[in-house]
């Protein structure tokens, strides 16, 4: 069998694989599949398994923000959640939402969240004009080093008078 780097490995003998596989944008749990090829003809494929129980450090809620149908000059508002579910502090630096003005949020300045604490903000949609298809995202920026940001998806249909 030939490893990784075109180093062959003797019959008994072993090779370590190193994998990894990033986590960035799944929730709940991950699983992925690694085939590895060999000239063995009685085995000439290994097949491994990894699973991961993907932890939220910072949990937001909801996951998702649909507006559904709104009208246009319409003021629609929702309420985010952000949870800390680390065993430290967590500094959420900034929250911002895009397309400004279209998007705003109540929330200005750094908020400290103690473990299991959590704080929540108003999100603001006011669309000007009709459009099938509104996509917008909430940045909340942290002073994790392993998660500096958080996005969440948002969403509407700005439907004619």
């Amino acid at each position: 069998m030939t490893a990784p780097g075109g180093q062959d490995i003797t019959p008994g003998g072993s090779q370590k694989v190193v994998v990894s596989m990033s986590t960035r944008y799944f929730r709940d749990t991950l699983q992925k599949v690694i085939e590895i090829q060999t000239t063995d003809p009685d085995t000439p494929v290994i097949t491994l398994t990894m699973k991961a129980k993907i932890i939220e450090i910072l949990s937001v809620m909801p996951k998702e923000i649909n507006f559904g149908d709104v009208k246009p000059g319409s003021m629609n508002k929702r309420e985010i959640t952000i949870t800390n579910k680390d065993k430290e502090p967590v500094t959420i630096t900034k929250i911002a939402a895009n397309p400004s003005p279209i998007l705003a949020v109540s929330q200005q300045g750094e908020v400290k969240l103690n473990p299991g604490k959590s704080c929540t903000f108003e999100l603001s949609f006011h669309p000007s004009q009709a459009d099938e298809h509104f996509f917008g995202l909430l940045n909340i920026e942290t002073n994790l080093e392993n998660l500096q940001q958080k996005n969440v998806r948002i969403m509407a249909r700005v439907v004619k008078n």
